[in-house]
């Protein structure tokens, strides 16, 4: 049986030039086509402001990330969550009815024995025959 070499890192997008990918680019184009029909049909001042809104937005969809995954998918599964429907299930514990006292172990006291003592290291017994020369 032959073996294939297996394509690993596949998650990675193509890259177009140094860090830009193709979606990256194309949103960076579909908002430059945006500013463009924003230049074409509005006054210039009211173009500034909507164009510096619109690439400002296209820049955090394009190159933000959190957690390694795009800010779009983020968005769009927060928004999928809080529209989707959601099932609560509570499930309810059954208790014996009438209520039974339940008996406890009685705690003793210890006694007043001997105090522990924190026993010498066994590393630094060795370090002392080692010096000493004793073994």
């Amino acid at each position: 049986m032959e073996q294939y070499p297996i394509p690993q890192f596949i998650e990675q997008e193509g890259k177009i030039a140094f860090f830009i990918s193709f979606r990256q680019f194309f949103y960076l184009v579909a908002a430059g086509a945006v500013c463009f029909i924003f230049y074409l049909t509005m006054p210039f001042v009211l173009f500034l402001i909507l164009s510096f809104v619109v690439f400002g937005a296209t820049a955090v969809l394009a190159f933000a990330t959190i957690n390694g995954v795009p800010i779009l998918n983020t968005i769009l599964g927060s928004i999928g969550f809080a529209s989707g429907a959601k099932n609560y299930t509570w499930k309810k514990k059954e208790s014996p009815y009438p209520f039974k006292s339940i008996k406890r172990a009685e705690i003793k006291k210890l006694d007043q024995g001997p105090v522990l003592q924190a026993q010498r290291s066994q590393l630094r017994k060795t370090k002392t025959d080692v010096e000493l020369k004793t073994k």
